[in-house]
């Protein structure tokens, strides 16, 4: 019993060892839309362009294998036309954190990746504004019943050069419901484009 468990702890030791951990940066634009539902009537907004900034953590697993969670500011959103009224556009600005699984393939001056996974979102503030007005999404008196709460997949793909630079893009697919109306769904898409650094 007592070999069995150094046997155990001896291969944990080793696996912990021979994993890298980087940390890094990265900054991009976004492009967003909302898609609104609303007793079975279905309306995507025009697309809203962002940005995001933040910063990323690297475990290895192997040369080929990594877990990469990441802290990211998102600004987000989507236009929605008004007919011959303002339009309605909703600017939101969430915390996420991705968690994705990265496979890497190539050399040390140039690598290709893809990435995958889920993230969780936290939409820390929202307006909605139409023409010269602008609202707080989230006062009691806004009457739109958003949620602060955003999750869902995502998957990209880039470029690494000398272990230090990436540059990458990816989409973002959102599963939760932003909208707490009766009878209404609200879910977010989100492209984006980065670029970052590794240390």
């Amino acid at each position: 019993m007592k070999k069995s468990l150094l046997i155990i702890l001896g291969i944990a030791l080793t696996f912990g060892l021979s994993a890298q951990v980087r940390f890094g940066v990265k900054l991009g634009g976004t492009l967003s839309q909302l898609s609104n539902k609303v007793e079975g009537e279905s309306e995507n907004s025009d697309p809203k362009i962002g940005f995001q900034v933040g910063g990323l953590l690297e475990y290895s697993f192997s040369e080929s294998f990594a877990l990469q969670p990441e802290l990211l500011y998102v600004n987000n959103g989507g236009k929605f036309g008004g007919g011959e009224s303002e339009d309605v556009v909703f600017n939101l600005h969430n915390i996420q954190l991705p968690v994705n699984l990265k496979y890497k393939l190539g050399t040390d001056k140039l690598k290709f990746y893809v990435t995958g996974g889920p993230y969780l979102g936290y939409i820390a503030a929202a307006r909605l504004s139409a023409g010269a007005v602008s609202i707080n999404v989230f006062d009691d008196d806004a009457g739109t019943d958003m949620k602060h709460f955003d999750f869902g997949v995502g998957a990209g793909f880039g470029i690494e050069l000398s272990n230090k630079y990436v540059a990458g893009v990816g989409y973002q697919y959102g599963l939760a419901n932003l909208t707490g109306s009766e009878g209404a769904k609200m879910k977010s898409g989100t492209f984006n484009l980065s670029i970052g650094y590794l240390f």
